[in-house]
């Protein structure tokens, strides 16, 4: 590895340079100059799917489908509900997941199951302390800039 932060893409690509800091962090902020975002794409697909169960991975797929047809309500709930289901959670809710891929619910009954779910393990609760968990851990910065060179 290089003894500067500066990742030009002619030795090492900053993809897989940003995905090894990312594998050991929280979360990340990152100041861009010259840069396309379309670059960011491959981080926020490794990102989001990097620890996830089957169960998730298949509910949250299915709330991507339906949020295309939703009407601003139900988007709400949706972001709401996404936020939940994208971190950790415990074997009872892993179990219940994995029932509903299973079962191969969609659409609105889906939704109705991820909110009895979501109430019935006050899921509200886990978002307010991760949320305060990751204001408290410190986030490595990225800064790219063509005058940097």
């Amino acid at each position: 590895m290089p003894t500067h932060d500066i990742i030009d893409n002619r030795k090492e690509i900053l993809v897989d340079h940003i995905n090894r800091i990312l594998s050991s962090t929280e979360a990340a902020r990152f100041a861009v100059g010259y840069f396309f975002l379309s670059g960011l794409t491959s981080i926020a697909e490794r990102e989001h799917t990097i620890s996830l169960t089957q169960g998730q991975r298949y509910v949250l797929r299915e709330m991507r489908v339906l949020f295309g047809s939703a009407d601003e309500d139900m988007k709400a709930q949706i972001n709401i509900l996404e936020k939940a289901f994208r971190g950790p959670m415990t074997t009872a809710i892993t179990r219940e997941l994995n029932r509903i891929r299973r079962n191969g619910i969609t659409s609105e009954n889906l939704l109705s199951s991820l909110a009895a779910i979501y109430h019935q393990h006050n899921m509200r609760d886990w978002l307010d302390r991760r949320s305060l968990q990751l204001e408290d851990q410190p986030i490595p910065r990225i800064i790219c800039s063509e005058g940097l060179s």
